[in-house]
């Protein structure tokens, strides 16, 4: 049995670790250039824990951060390790229960002897591997919504879609609504700063969280590192975009990545036109899964749209925590509560709760 880390030094033994899964288990989330995009953004240093033994091989890719950087004082160095914004959690080649509870044992003598005292993940919804995480506490959250492609478009269009939808895209078309879309590596600087405009637009209205207004060297990096692995769809009226969506994909596996629309635009129903439009060409390129994410609550207005695109297309969505270091975690966890109690309330339920740093 073998147990190692990689790092971005290691992108290429890191990519062909991921080859060596089974195509299943293969996903955009979990390849070293996006996580790379991530750690460039400041999200942490990008890690891969590889587990190999008889054949088989385990990989687990996280963002490792110092506990200390955030001010606390300590007697030596602390950090947590979470996964990339989207979805995480470990991949397998083997399912066998031995197989596993080694993985397991590996990883938890790796955090214990390296100062890790908290982990926490969001289990991605397609690969379902949150029922191989025995090590964690597995939290069921708000349902997400999957798009199964393998239906015909005939399907899709009369089965899948509310009717809804289909009342809207065809308004839209009345309304001389048209689409274009770039893959990353073809997108202009016009196209690209058009996509920000709507999508800055769109967090100022919904009074998003700081994090999300990524800079400018995030969305460069985001055509240079998923050249291959991204598309930028847009809505136009009278020429204009108006509507624009980023869809990242590998393989059989696609993601609603980042997007919005410009509000006075909301009549022609720009929305349901472009997802609409992305559901068919992500299914004429072999995607046969396409991920959009959930809502911000349960069955909330975001929810129910969604899945309006899928009506039987919820499934359910974890996430995995687990502390181990009680001592130093509630230490810290006590600090932060004393010099933000304004924010307390509000971050009580968060593992993570000592990073949010006003």
């Amino acid at each position: 049995m073998l147990s190692k880390l990689l790092t971005l030094n290691e992108k290429i033994e890191w990519s062909n670790l991921i080859d060596k899964l089974p195509i299943d288990q293969q996903d955009i989330y979990y390849t070293p250039d996006y996580y790379e995009l991530c750690e460039r953004n400041g999200d942490g240093e990008a890690m891969c824990f590889v587990y190999e033994g008889d054949g088989d091989i385990a990989m687990y890719p996280f963002l490792l951060n110092s506990v200390n950087r955030l001010g606390y004082e300590l007697d030596k160095e602390y950090f947590d390790i979470q996964g990339v914004y989207g979805y995480n959690g470990a991949l397998f080649s083997s399912c066998s229960a031995k197989f596993l509870k080694d993985f397991s044992q590996s990883l938890l003598n790796y955090c214990r002897e390296h100062n890790v005292i908290t982990e926490f993940t969001r289990f991605n919804p397609i690969l379902k591997n949150h029922v191989y995480a025995k090590y964690l506490s597995v939290v069921k959250m708000n349902k997400n919504i999957i798009v199964d492609l393998t239906n015909t478009e005939e399907n899709i269009w009369n089965s899948l879609y509310d009717h809804s939808v289909r009342k809207n895209v065809r308004k839209a078309h009345r309304s001389r609504l048209t689409t274009t879309i770039f893959n990353n590596s073809q997108i202009t600087d016009k196209w690209l700063n058009d996509f920000k405009r709507i999508y800055y637009d769109t967090l100022k209205r919904n009074q998003a969280e700081n994090y999300y207004y990524f800079d400018d060297d995030y969305f460069l990096n985001i055509t240079k590192l998923l050249k291959y692995n991204g598309i930028f769809f847009f809505v136009l009226k009278d020429n204009k975009p108006i509507s624009c969506e980023l869809v990242t994909y590998k393989n059989n596996k696609a993601y609603s990545f980042l997007g919005g629309t410009l509000s006075e635009y909301f009549p022609y129903r720009p929305n349901d036109l472009l997802k609409h439009e992305i559901i068919l060409h992500l299914k004429n390129i072999g995607v046969e899964y396409f991920c959009l994410g959930g809502g911000t609550s349960k069955n909330d207005g975001i929810f129910k749209y969604k899945k309006s695109f899928s009506k039987n297309g919820d499934v359910n969505f974890y996430i995995g925590e687990t502390i181990y270091n009680h001592k130093i975690y509630d230490y810290v966890c006590k600090k932060w509560t004393e010099k933000y109690p304004d924010i307390s309330n509000k971050f009580s339920n968060r593992l993570l709760k000592y990073r949010e740093i006003i």
